[in-house]
């Protein structure tokens, strides 16, 4: 039966942290004599076997089947990370690289931040944006030229979209009525979809009574709609789950594989998130989101003003960089968070 871990000594968890360290950098097991002569000697095998099997009592370690060494359990790699882990210093160029991606809440920006994240990673990331499409309060136009009309989409929630859209015919006061009219009996308090709906209808049931200038605008307006929706996650470098982890029980990758797509993994990991702030870590069978033992998650959810808006992550092996990666997650969320508060504030402001 498993003792508490809150009553492990200092001792045990030098031992521990040594075991675990190497396990991650090598894969591993180590025995006494290895951690005997990794520490100089200071200790014996014969103590440091009295101290591996304490540390065996808590469920933190198991022996390895071809050797006489010992490697960490599940529970042994969540309580290092939760209690033993150092996070190393990110690098000034890494910091570069984080620091220079914005944050417009269009689809292409989030592709960015998954990529860079890859990037600096090696693994597989995921970006979740969890923030709900807000309602269209009202959208306004202005004629700049014969040719050329500029929306301006303004969302309940205070934010703005601006559109330029271009035909190839000139545009006279008769198609900018059309669509006034059509701005002011339908959008108001709408979703964007509910938008697109209704420009869909009312160019079936007017097409006999707008020219083709006129469609043209209001089907740019439907495009103008699906650029603004929020997609739900963003996903990069999979292939790298299969290259990093041979261990990886192929049926269990897939089903992740086939969450990650269908984004029910997205919908879990925002559940998870909102328990507790900071960088959390969830590894191989010590957690509920997924069925794959030889994976680990390192994710961060990123703030505004109005609570949990989104989170990024990188899933790997169990016997990632955790050192290296957790810093990296940590200060990327908290430069998302900045950035979107700093972009929420100047929206309001021109508003």
């Amino acid at each position: 039966m498993n003792k508490k871990i809150s009553e492990i000594g200092d001792r045990a968890k030098s031992i521990f942290k040594l075991l675990v360290e190497n396990y991650i950098v090598t894969g591993e097991p180590l025995g006494s004599k290895s951690i005997s002569s990794q520490i100089n000697n200071q200790l014996s095998p014969a103590t440091i076997r009295n101290v591996l099997h304490e540390i065996n009592l808590y469920g933190l370690i198991k022996k390895d089947h071809f050797s006489a060494g010992s490697i960490p359990t599940d529970l042994g790699l969540h309580f290092y990370t939760q209690a033993l882990l150092e996070p190393g210093t990110i690098k000034k160029n890494e910091k570069k690289l984080i620091d220079s991606t914005s944050i417009q809440d269009l689809p292409e920006e989030y592709e960015k931040i998954t990529n860079v994240l890859n990037g600096l990673s090696n693994q597989a990331s995921l970006v979740i944006n969890d923030e709900k499409i807000p309602k269209i309060k009202k959208i306004d136009f202005h004629k700049i030229d014969n040719q050329k009309v500029i929306f301006i989409i303004e969302n309940e929630d205070g934010t703005t979209i601006n559109r330029l859209v271009e035909t190839k015919e000139n545009i006279d006061n008769s198609d900018l009525n059309i669509i006034s009219n059509f701005l002011d009996r339908f959008i108001s308090l709408q979703l964007p979809g509910q938008i697109e709906k209704n420009i869909s209808n009312y160019i079936s049931e007017t097409q006999n009574q707008i020219n083709e200038t006129t469609r043209n605008l209001l089907e740019n307006g439907i495009k103008i709609e699906k650029s603004s929706k929020s997609e739900k996650f963003f996903v990069r470098g999979l292939p790298n789950l299969i290259k990093n982890e041979l261990e990886t029980d192929l049926d269990s990758l897939n089903e992740l594989l086939s969450e990650i797509e269908t984004g029910k993994m997205a919908t879990k990991m925002i559940q998870a998130l909102k328990k507790s702030k900071g960088v959390q870590i969830f590894i191989g069978s010590n957690t509920n989101l997924f069925k794959n033992a030889n994976l680990s998650m390192i994710f961060s959810s990123y703030q505004t003003k109005n609570g949990l808006t989104g989170a990024i992550g990188v899933i790997g092996p169990k016997r990632i960089d955790y050192q290296r990666i957790v810093p990296i997650v940590s200060y990327m969320s908290e430069i998302i968070s900045k950035k979107k508060l700093m972009l929420l504030s100047q929206n309001q402001y021109r508003n």
